[in-house]
């Protein structure tokens, strides 16, 4: 009975001494200004059921979605000035960006929907760039009236010694100066390439983020700039236009080419349209407007009308030009046989070398007695 008692006695004061310390806790907290609940948060969360952890984590606000993608939230809209650098966008100083900047400002100041904004854009690029074309064109007529005399020059850089290869190089020099012939101003629209690089990578981000008036800015059966085209219109369209550049002569109008090769430049864009089946509406705008803009610029360079007002010097005609550029406009046969031949020709040169060496070598060791080189006896 004493035990009995003495346990009893001991739970009770053990029991008080836990409340009175619970309350000395619960008054301290509530002077140092911690709330009252965190205690029991912390005690909940130490207990060994399961199930107030799970209570707990439901309490936290998530913040990503599903899909792991975070929604970029802004105040801006796509009719103002820092939008898309609100999103993400057009950050930087790389061809990217600066098309993303001069997308926004053309869509800001001209209040065109978008599939107007990336045509009015990518027509006043060209329009910049016409003079670079025009300069190309020029020297590309002026290098095929020389062409046969620089063939002649070509040959005797390349069979001659060291001497004759100096004195072509001084003469190939003095007649491209004469004719006003520059090799650098043939690679004049190279620089639309990081241009062009830029139009796709910006409209690419644009479409798959998406920008605000993307999905319902566009025109006639792509009203959905984000999407691709469901009937492959653009793609088609593009494909034609590249094929009729090719006929013509190419963006300077001055190009020859054989007609195997024509061939195989009317059968490759038609495989891009499968290439950008998936591109979205807007990117494919881009390739089929620079495509019509590419036709209309060769079209000019074919008339001698326009060439004379613009300063350039008359086409060729098609039996000038042809023979002019008679050793460059071979088949696709005649160059894969050349490239046979000519890899033949270096394959049993160097076998000859090789052979010569391992004589020289053979000589040299039957002549070594002792370590020494014999000496040739004088006659």
């Amino acid at each position: 009975m004493f035990k009995v008692g003495l346990s009893r006695f001991s739970a009770g004061s053990i029991l008080r001494n836990q409340a009175r310390l619970s309350a000395r806790s619960q008054s301290w907290r509530l002077q140092a200004g911690v709330p009252t609940f965190a205690s029991s948060i912390r005690y909940n969360s130490s207990s060994s059921s399961g199930s107030t952890a799970h209570e707990i984590k439901d309490k936290l606000v998530s913040f990503v979605d599903e899909n792991n993608v975070a929604e970029t939230v802004t105040n801006l809209h796509s009719d103002q000035i820092g939008y898309l650098e609100s999103i993400g966008l057009a950050q930087g100083w790389g061809p990217t960006s600066i098309i993303e900047k001069l997308l926004e400002f053309t869509h800001v100041y001209t209040g065109l929907p978008w599939w107007g904004t990336i045509t009015v854009l990518t027509v006043v690029i060209r329009v910049v760039l016409f003079p670079l074309y025009v300069k190309a064109s020029s020297n590309a007529t002026r290098m095929s009236e020389i062409k046969p005399q620089l063939d002649n020059v070509m040959k005797q850089i390349k069979g001659g010694d060291v001497q004759e290869q100096m004195k072509g190089m001084e003469k190939r020099r003095k007649l491209m100066k004469d004719h006003n012939v520059s090799t650098l101003a043939s690679l004049a629209p190279v620089v639309q390439l990081p241009l062009a690089y830029g139009f796709f990578q910006a409209l690419r981000k644009m479409a798959n983020h998406p920008v605000e008036g993307f999905t319902d800015q566009g025109l006639a059966w792509f009203t959905n700039l984000s999407d691709v085209d469901p009937y492959l219109g653009l793609q088609a369209i593009a494909a034609a236009t590249i094929i009729a550049v090719v006929r013509i002569g190419g963006e300077t109008g001055q190009h020859a080419m054989a007609q195997s090769m024509k061939q195989v430049m009317t059968v490759v864009p038609i495989i891009s349209i499968f290439i950008t089946k998936n591109f979205s509406a807007a990117v494919v705008l881009y390739f089929a407007i620079n495509s019509f803009l590419s036709l209309i610029q060769s079209s000019i360079f074919k008339s001698n009308t326009l060439r004379q007002m613009l300063g350039m010097p008359k086409k060729l005609t098609t039996h000038e030009l042809n023979e002019s550029t008679q050793g460059s406009t071979k088949s696709l046969k005649e160059m894969v046989t050349n490239f046979v031949d000519e890899s033949k020709e270096r394959s049993i040169k160097a076998a000859r070398d090789a052979n010569k060496r391992l004589e020289v070598t053979q000589q040299r060791k039957n002549s070594n007695v002792e370590g020494y080189i014999k000496k040739r006896e004088r006659k």
